[in-house]
């Protein structure tokens, strides 16, 4: 039976009232440990003395030379491509004309509304105290507004006067921060609601101040005006950021890469200015938390535990920094950053189309790459030690990879790899690559970026996307699509008919009843397949998914089933440029035909199972943070055990 339904498949819409409030307080709580209790208290307390406890930063100063940054190239040193692409994007910010997420330009007043949501023109209060960023006004997103309050433009705009000698646009990030600083004082704001976003500012600012000032032969020493304004941004945010982002710093159940983020971006101000040990203790003290931060968020075997590959590539890039910063080049640290490496390397696709599994919101950190749209595939370019091609701008500004050097990286490397901690494999054969999901849930007991992914299968020919994971979409500004895009239903592992019931979302980064951990293995019967399972809600499910090969031609097979032999279901989402067409067979209802096309190239899907039933829905997909497009949705539903082969129509 096949039939067509063009309505868009959505969650229910999570409850925007007093009661649900009620239940979120309430689940939160029971997340916590009586010590995190007692500490989220005291932080309640200290809310209410912020404005008397700031009198320690009364009269506070910065010295005048700080110690330099140990992570710069020589001045001008850049490849030429490099100044180029310095040079365009500085134009265009100059301009207005600055970017979020790398896919959607805005145009901005200069110097910025830093208190605007720019994707939906909404403004928020600015004055604000302790600013409740969960619930803002409608239309507006904190994620969006924090987007350009990283300073990352500001750093991007010192790099190409630093390498192409351009004073003016080092002069005009100058008169953005300071209009920054003036526009949000300590504490008021949407500015000032995250201790995480502070440890970004940090990081930026540490390197913007290295970009103007280090080296004998940078440009701006040369420039009076210059260097004064530069000692007064120095003055007025490093003591401040540093006083409150330790004084808020993430605990408990939230430390999860928040703490890396601030303990990292700490850690970088302490090292460039020592006397801000009075306010965040010493860089060795710091390292030290923050080598049990990557060891408790990173598992042997590299992968990471919030099961959302950005966020293991955000995470592996604040403690990069880190370690840079202390000139910390090997031990268990860097040996678990190597493990890290290589699992991104291995489960980031290195086409243009990558679909990564669990939520991403397309942060970047220091704007390093060349294209922010590319960025993970130029840190899989770094890390396979390319110093050219995609890889020739982390080159410059990092070096080359070291100990990170991943080497086993080819993409015609055929056959499976898998991190049976992480739960996630990746097999290649003859172009095509398949990543398959037995993750538990997330990290910590909020699983705060987990989606109900289990038994999930990615699936690309080539470069091209077909089979996806569905994206995130947004956070506190979308909450409807975000529980939509994180749902059981948006990802393809076998499930009951009706769905499971749990995990339950309690918040945008809250689950309650996780799952439990799903099971992978190696087929020892067959060394070209790997199996997964997951015992959840009294049913056993595995998928079994095999590279073979289909008399000459590579074929990728899933074989699905349900133990107790009843009635299932799997909901395959392809990317949005696939056309998907559905024909039955005429002489039985246990095989299907699915033919796909994407461009010139075609593919044909067979499904075989018991009791079979196929339809085409219309869905929602999100590519990158904020971007939502329809795509295909093909269920299949049947009894037992469901076979499907994917194969290219033209073999």
């Amino acid at each position: 039976m096949v039939t067509m339904n063009n309505k868009s498949t959505s969650a229910v819409p999570l409850k925007n009232n007093r009661m649900a409030s009620l239940q979120w307080y309430y689940h939160r709580l029971m997340v916590m440990d009586p010590v995190e209790v007692v500490g989220r208290v005291r932080e309640k307390l200290r809310a209410r003395t912020e404005a008397r406890d700031a009198g320690a930063l009364d009269g506070a100063r910065v010295s005048a030379e700080p110690l330099p940054a140990p992570w710069l190239p020589p001045v001008g040193s850049a490849p030429s491509m490099l100044k180029d692409q310095l040079a365009r994007d500085a134009k265009k910010l100059l301009a207005g004309t600055w970017s979020l997420y790398g896919w959607r330009e805005i145009q901005v007043a200069l110097p910025p509304i830093w208190h605007k949501d720019h994707a939906g023109g909404v403004e928020v209060p600015c004055q604000e105290r302790h600013l409740n960023h969960r619930s803002l006004p409608p239309g507006a997103d904190a994620r969006t507004i924090w987007e350009i309050n990283r300073w990352a433009e500001m750093v991007r705009l010192a790099m190409h006067g630093r390498e192409n000698g351009d004073l003016t646009a080092i002069g005009m990030a100058q008169s953005w921060l300071l209009d920054w600083v003036e526009k949000n004082p300590m504490g008021r704001g949407i500015n000032w609601t995250s201790a995480l976003e502070g440890g970004l500012r940090l990081m930026n600012f540490c390197w913007f101040d290295a970009l103007v000032r280090d080296g004998a032969d940078a440009p701006a020493r040369k420039d009076a005006q210059i260097m004064a304004a530069q000692r007064r941004l120095v003055d007025a945010i490093i003591p401040t950021h540093t006083w409150w982002v330790k004084r808020y710093a993430s605990f408990g159940s939230s430390a999860n890469n928040h703490r890396l983020g601030e303990l990292t971006g700490l850690l970088l101000a302490v090292t460039r200015w020592p006397e801000m040990e009075c306010f965040v203790g010493s860089a060795v003290e710091l390292w030290k938390e923050i080598a049990h931060c990557v060891m408790a968020q990173f598992g042997n075997d590299g992968g990471n535990h919030e099961q959302a590959l950005h966020y293991h590539l955000f995470a592996f890039e604040m403690a990069l920094h880190a370690s840079r910063a202390m000139k910390v080049n090997d031990g268990p640290v860097m040996e678990r950053l190597s493990l890290a490496a290589e699992f991104f390397s291995r489960m980031e696709h290195p086409g243009g189309e990558p679909w990564d599994y669990g939520d991403s919101d397309d942060a970047q950190i220091v704007p390093l790459p060349s294209h922010r749209a590319h960025a993970a595939g130029e840190w899989r370019a770094w890390l396979s030690d390319e110093s050219s091609g995609d890889g020739v701008a982390l080159n410059h500004w990092l070096g080359n990879a070291g100990s990170l050097r991943v080497t086993a990286n080819h993409p015609s490397e055929a056959g499976w790899w898998f991190a049976k901690d992480a739960g996630m494999a990746v097999g290649q054969l003859d172009g095509w690559k398949v990543r398959l999901d037995a993750s538990p849930l997330g990290f910590g007991k909020m699983a705060a970026h987990g989606h109900g992914d289990a038994l999930h299968l990615s699936l690309w020919d080539g470069e091209q996307a077909l089979v996806i994971d569905p994206g995130t979409g947004g956070y506190f500004g979308a909450r409807e699509l975000r529980a939509e895009l994180a749902a059981w239903e948006a990802h393809n592992g076998p499930q009951p008919v009706d769905s499971f019931k749990t995990p339950r979302r309690m918040g945008a980064f809250l689950l309650t009843q996780h799952h439990a951990r799903p099971g992978l293995v190696k087929e020892k019967a067959q060394s070209d397949a790997m199996k997964a399972s997951l015992d959840h809600e009294g049913h056993r499910f595995t998928r079994t998914v095999r590279l073979g090969d289909g008399g000459g031609h590579s074929e990728i097979h899933v074989h699905d089933e349900e133990q107790g032999g009843g009635g299932f279901r799997v909901r395959w989402y392809f990317t949005p440029e696939c056309y998907v067409a559905v024909k039955t067979m005429p002489m039985t209802s246990s095989m299907g035909e699915v033919g796909l096309r994407r461009g010139a190239h075609t593919w044909r899907m067979q499904v075989r199972g018991e009791s079979l039933q196929i339809e085409l829905k219309r869905a929602r997909a999100s590519r990158s943070y904020g971007r939502v497009e329809d795509c295909v949705v093909l269920e299949v539903r049947c009894t037992g055990s469901l076979e499907t082969v994917f194969a290219r129509a033209d073999a």
